[in-house]
């Protein structure tokens, strides 16, 4: 999902409702959501899941080389949703 898709899908709700994130697809828990974070890339690994990488961090932070480590930074942002829990 877009961010533009989930500005259109959250102007249709009550503004003062609690966000409520989902442990997984099957309900297996529930947390309200704790933080926005839009400083980071997403690297898949396969269509399920895959790597987030905080834009604030170091190379070395990475575990890269300088010359991977910018490279990554060239990548599109993504923006992370964390849970309290």
């Amino acid at each position: 999902m877009k961010v533009s898709e989930l500005i259109a899908e959250l102007s249709k709700l009550e503004p003062e409702a609690e966000v409520i994130m989902q442990k997984d697809a099957e309900g297996n828990g529930y947390s309200p959501l704790a933080q926005v974070d839009g400083a980071a890339v997403y690297v898949p690994e396969t269509s399920w899941y895959g790597d987030v990488y905080s834009t604030d961090w170091t190379a070395e932070d990475a575990c890269m080389d300088a010359q991977e480590w910018a490279a990554m930074l060239k990548r599109p942002r993504c923006v992370v949703l964390a849970p309290t829990n």
